[in-house]
């Protein structure tokens, strides 16, 4: 009995001392600086308070990771693009038949700017992120109209508006870079002639791969 105690004892001691070494060393490598690239597409949801339909959304985004607190805490920067639409019909006084039917298509071109805060510490195969920051919205409006079959005419009002955003990521680590999905909240203040007063908010659902280098 005596001859199987010290074996089983090295045993049980190698088992439990490799996988916390293993995570010893991972959780003690130094923070790396970190730069990401990357491209995401998805849908864009306006509907919240405009009558835009909802449409496709494409994202280019850059992810600089600063290099203490497990590289949790980045700057990043995107600049996105969607096309939504709208259509209808108005009651308009003055004209044959009482009413007009009108479409609107809006250009919409985004530069995103803010930080963003990972829960886990980097290199992770699985990561939850959290994104605040600052909007720019460059927009062109086209409204096209007619009555009665009498064409109004186009009109394009163009503007640059401030706003913010908000998004909540989820990442997995595949090759040189990781699997993103993400959902992003969208909020400005505009003041068109042509489509009124009015706070264009929206919901973007976004899927998408960022390469990611260590310097």
């Amino acid at each position: 009995m005596k001859t199987l105690t010290l074996p089983l004892l090295i045993a049980g001691l190698l088992c439990f001392s490799g996988p916390a070494s293993a995570d010893n060393s991972s959780a003690d490598q130094p923070a790396q600086h970190l730069l990401g690239f990357g491209l995401k597409g998805g849908v864009a949801l306006p509907q919240l308070n405009s009558p835009m339909d909802t449409t496709f959304f494409l994202h280019l985004e850059g992810v600089y990771q600063l290099p203490f607190f497990g590289s949790r805490l980045g700057i990043l920067t995107s600049l996105g693009y969607s096309h939504p639409s709208a259509s209808g019909i108005s009651d308009l006084a003055g004209v044959e038949g009482g009413s007009y039917s009108w479409t609107m298509v809006q250009r919409q071109t985004t530069w995103d700017l803010g930080f963003l805060i990972k829960l886990r510490p980097e290199p992770a195969d699985w990561n939850l992120g959290f994104a605040l920051g600052h909007r720019l919205l460059m927009l062109s409006t086209l409204v096209d109209g007619e009555a009665d079959g009498e064409v109004f005419g186009e009109h394009d009002e163009r503007a640059t508006l401030p706003g913010a955003f908000a998004a909540f990521e989820a990442e997995y680590r595949l090759g040189p870079g990781v699997l993103t999905a993400e959902i992003l909240f969208a909020s400005l203040f505009q003041d068109l002639r042509t489509t009124g007063v009015y706070a264009l908010t929206e919901i973007g659902i976004l899927v998408g791969y960022r390469v990611v280098l260590a310097f």
